[in-house]
């Protein structure tokens, strides 16, 4: 069984995940949390430090228990499932674990919405062999218009560098997985975590926290072709002095520019806040936006931003006035020569409000933005579902729901708003094991 304390850091600002190969689990260093720092110790230590509750407009109380959808773990339905999960016009779910399955290599499922009272039915629609095929998707899935689905995986492939695949739906239910695109580990990416996106024309967009040259991570577009090939086009390699490690999904604006995070390096070694601008002949010009330093500001954004009237939102996983993280507001320059301004909107404290912000934001048509933290909260730890919104101008933080100390735990991926307000999400369980789905109606 994989020990959470294995998962933990081995050095500082660096953060071990597993990964399978073969018949053998493997860990290797990726994102940015310092579980072993005397910061997370004070975390899941009995809460002992004060706390002030800041409560939203509205009764946060008014929210229900949460209920669970999925129970993974059992068999061969999966384990841990790290991305957020998406939803057809018809309320069915979809997602990915990264471990479980026949092969101990992750699956992609969908949980159907019930039209009776007997509960939510899971479906695997693909379970991956670890081999060719790709192996340990933690990034969540994406539909085209046609109702294929696409996603990535971090390790398998070709080169065992990981993979971006389609999922196709047939007759009978049947789902046909193809690799539409295999790293090779070099100049070209290797292990994509993130998510993926589509711009108008079809093509995809994506990352890889490793690899390009000097192996800090890429950007990449991949073209449909003929016959069903696809071309890879790398955008961006990313050098220290710009951060490293993009660990989630970009996002567009109107012009076509992408927006994205750096988990580790820049100037201050703690992340960083990047735009890609595309030009002419195809070129595509970085500009940093924001560099962590490490401190009140944040360290370490693992998240998808939020793009909103002009102003980014986002989350780093520690760092803070506390360390263990915060949500942030990025503010363009009133000029075009000047620099973007960062507002810290909440700094967790590990107490009732959580800790350790792995994901990103969701926002309602209000205004409120939505989160997850993967620890914290009351009274055992387990990691909250968090909203956030702004009154008067100031920005208050009132916990949705506290996750209790059970293989139910640790939520990592963003939460889905649904209709009538109604969240869904995953946890990746107490050891890896196991996790849920789990849905928060209002």
């Amino acid at each position: 069984m994989i020990s959470v304390e294995n998962l933990r850091f081995s050095s500082f600002k660096r953060l071990c995940i597993p990964f399978r190969s073969h018949s053998n689990i493997k860990f290797e260093c990726l994102g940015v949390i310092p579980m072993k720092d005397e910061r997370f110790s004070r975390c899941i230590k009995p809460f002992a430090i004060s706390f002030v509750m800041l409560m939203l407009a509205g009764n946060l109380a008014a929210w229900p228990k949460e209920a669970v959808l999925h129970h993974f773990g059992s068999g061969t339905d999966g384990a841990a499932p790290y991305g957020r999960v998406i939803s057809d016009a018809a309320g069915n779910l979809y997602g990915t674990t990264a471990l479980g399955g026949a092969s101990g290599a992750g699956i992609a499922f969908e949980l159907t919405n019930p039209q009776a009272p007997g509960g939510w039915t899971e479906t695997i629609l693909y379970t991956f062999s670890g081999g060719s095929d790709g192996s340990q998707p933690y990034g969540g899935l994406i539909f085209d218009s046609a109702g294929n689905l696409y996603g990535t995986t971090y390790r398998g492939g070709a080169s065992d560098a990981g993979t971006v695949y389609e999922l196709t739906p047939g007759k009978g239910g049947v789902w046909t997985e193809n690799v539409i695109y295999s790293f090779a580990g070099g100049t070209d990416g290797l292990g994509p975590q993130s998510d993926l996106n589509f711009d108008q024309t079809g093509n995809l967009y994506g990352t890889t926290n490793n690899g390009g040259s000097p192996g800090n991570g890429i950007v990449f577009e991949l073209m449909p072709g003929q016959g069903g090939s696809w071309t890879e086009t790398v955008l961006h390699r990313f050098m220290t002095n710009e951060g490293t490690s993009p660990r989630a999904a970009v996002i567009f604006d109107k012009n076509g520019s992408l927006y994205g995070t750096l988990a580790n390096d820049g100037a201050f070694g703690a992340g960083a806040v990047f735009r890609l601008k595309p030009a002419a002949g195809g070129a595509w010009t970085e500009e940093t936006l924001y560099t962590f330093t490490g401190g009140t500001d944040g360290f370490g954004p693992l998240c998808r931003l939020i793009l909103l009237r002009g102003k980014l939102y986002g989350t780093t996983v520690i760092g803070g006035g506390s360390g263990v993280g915060t949500v942030f507001e990025l503010s363009p320059p009133a000029n075009h020569q000047g620099a973007w301004t960062l507002n810290v909107l909440h700094t967790f404290a590990c107490g009732s409000d959580g800790c350790f912000p792995w994901a990103g934001l969701t926002m309602d048509p209000k205004g409120t933005f939505y989160g997850t933290t993967q620890f914290g909260g009351l009274p055992s730890n387990g990691g909250t579902v968090f909203a956030l919104k702004q009154e008067g101008g100031i920005w208050f933080e009132g916990v949705v729901f506290s996750f209790k100390n059970s293989n139910d735990q640790l939520a990592a991926g963003a939460v889905l708003l649904g209709k009538g307000g109604t969240l869904y999400g995953t946890t990746i369980g107490s050891g890896m094991n196991a996790g849920a789905v789990f849905k928060i109606r209002p």
